[in-house]
């Protein structure tokens, strides 16, 4: 025969359920909280990659080897643009009529950033500008070395045909001077006197500029066969045409 719980056996009985729930409850609130949380902080970020990427290959259908990387702590902070990293590297992509083989563009604060590009020696003439510099008609080439640069230049009275090898400066993040290794002016008898004139001309006159429409300013500029690895600060929006 089963003795039946007494009021006083079952009053005790519930206060015993009640404070075992009362201490499981928050737990199981904290663990979905948490659970949510670290779901948050996997899952926002990718979302902002893949839009970031549809985004860019959608103004530029072209680009090869896209990958963009996105970090944030809390997450969240990306529903309002804000990030604590944010890569973006393209491989053959034209911007701004400038065909770059890569080109890595870095923020931490949307949209100023870094790059690093490579470009060929043919598109130097496209990054950078001529206007006002000491070298006319060139031919370019580039190498591990430096570069070869063939061309015209104004030395006052008369315009000579000059050979140069030597390496690229960048200053002032606009202006790239050509420091030379070696000049040659054939055809000039007074050899002396012509590449003392020469040499004071490339010294104090810049032989490229960063076009003036490009959002590039470059701080260092260095050589690679048939290519020119260059790096500095970029306006991101700006190069890509694309708002993250």
């Amino acid at each position: 025969m089963t003795k039946s719980k007494s009021p006083a056996d079952e009053s005790l009985t519930k206060i015993r359920f009640y404070k075992r729930w009362y201490f499981i409850v928050p737990v199981i609130l904290v663990t979905v909280l948490i659970g949510l949380w670290v779901a948050s902080e996997l899952i926002i970020p990718r979302v902002a990659e893949s839009y970031a990427k549809r985004e860019i290959k959608k103004k530029y259908p072209e680009v090869k080897d896209l990958s963009v990387s996105i970090k944030a702590f809390p997450a969240i902070k990306l529903v309002f643009k804000k990030y604590d990293g944010l890569t973006v590297k393209v491989s053959g992509v034209t911007l701004q009529g400038v065909d770059f083989d890569t080109i890595v563009l870095k923020s931490n604060a949307w949209p100023l950033g870094t790059f690093d590009a490579t470009i060929g020696q043919n598109e130097i003439v496209r990054f950078f500008s001529l206007k006002n510099s000491w070298l006319i008609d060139p031919k370019l080439s580039v190498d591990q070395n430096g570069i070869l640069i063939v061309g015209n230049v104004d030395i006052g009275p008369r315009v000579v045909r000059v050979t140069a090898r030597g390496t690229l400066e960048a200053v002032n993040g606009k202006l790239v001077f050509f420091r030379p290794t070696d000049i040659q002016v054939p055809g000039i008898v007074r050899q002396s006197e012509a590449l003392t004139t020469v040499r004071g001309v490339i010294d104090s006159t810049p032989v490229f500029i960063v076009r003036e429409d490009l959002p590039y300013r470059i701080t260092t500029i260095a050589a690679e066969p048939g290519k020119l690895v260059i790096s500095g600060k970029v306006d991101l929006e700006k190069a890509l045409h694309v708002k993250l």
